[in-house]
């Protein structure tokens, strides 16, 4: 026996979609102002709701795809410019290291014009792993004419400065040791004043340097800042290099001389490349 709820239940969607049917072409009828039933006019109408339903959906999946298509292709053209713009980023790191090392090879020519000695310039390469902070390598050696106790220099800032000596020499490369290192011995000279002292380094502790042996008398013509200089005297150090300024001044009562604390003019940490003193012009 045929039963209206069984079958509506089980056709629901179809139901629905006759009851939207149905109420659309009362309510069309009912805009006109008549309710004539033909058949043919029903046809047309039930097949007009159910073309545009179609269309409709077309459009929706056909906009959601072309949606989705130029969403890729939005994220490829990201991708690519992210891409540009991190090459970019590291050809103005490499334009500015360039320009760097420019400006500090650039220094080391002018230095090596203006000077009455000659030089090697040279890489630092390494740092040896025993004493990390006080000495290096650099990338020449014996082959390039230098040779154990040579005076080693950089340009920095402005300033000649004395950075240490060579200990060692290979075919190819040497050893330098700082003169921040406590082993290390520079005879010192105060610039303005003229006192001489011996200045030696404190380690790797402070990156400091130590002057001992300046005369009680020169108290009243220092000041912090005063620049120390290499004295020259019985040295293989030659004289006038730039060693760093006084940052204190002690004058302990039970010595008869000052201790003064240096600080170097030239930073090591920063240190790429070195000038060897290798003889006079």
């Amino acid at each position: 026996m045929f039963n209206p709820g069984n079958f509506i239940r089980k056709y629901k969607s179809a139901s629905l979609l006759f009851l939207c049917i149905l109420i659309s072409f009362l309510l069309i009828s009912l805009s006109t102002g008549k309710l004539n039933f033909a058949p043919k006019r029903l046809g047309s109408s039930v097949f007009s709701i159910f073309q545009l339903t179609v269309n409709s959906t077309s459009n929706f999946f056909s906009n959601t795809f072309n949606s989705i298509g130029e969403l890729k292709k939005l994220k490829s053209e990201q991708e690519l410019l992210l891409l540009k713009v991190q090459e970019y980023q590291i050809r103005d790191r490499s334009f500015l290291e360039l320009k760097e090392e420019n400006i500090r090879l650039r220094e080391q020519l002018d230095l090596k014009k203006t000077s009455n000695f000659t030089f090697v310039s040279a890489e630092i390469i390494a740092h040896d792993p025993g004493n990390t902070f006080t000495s290096f390598v650099i990338n020449k050696g014996s082959s390039h004419g230098i040779n154990i106790n040579m005076p080693v220099l950089a340009y920095q800032d402005g300033f000649q400065g004395l950075v240490g000596k060579v200990i060692e020499t290979t075919y190819l490369t040497s050893k330098i040791i700082l003169i921040i290192d406590n082993t290390s011995y520079v005879a010192s000279r105060l610039l303005e004043s003229r006192y001489d002292g011996l200045t030696n380094g404190e380690g790797v502790k402070t990156s400091n340097l130590i002057m001992n042996y300046v005369s009680k008398n020169a108290r009243k013509s220092l000041n912090e800042g005063d620049l120390v200089v290499t004295s020259g005297m019985q040295s293989i150090y030659p004289g006038g290099i730039y060693i760093g300024r006084i940052r204190n001044i002690d004058v302990p009562e039970w010595q008869t001389s000052l201790v003064l604390k240096i600080e170097p003019v030239i930073d090591f940490t920063s240190l790429e490349y070195v000038l060897i003193l290798t003889g006079e012009k």
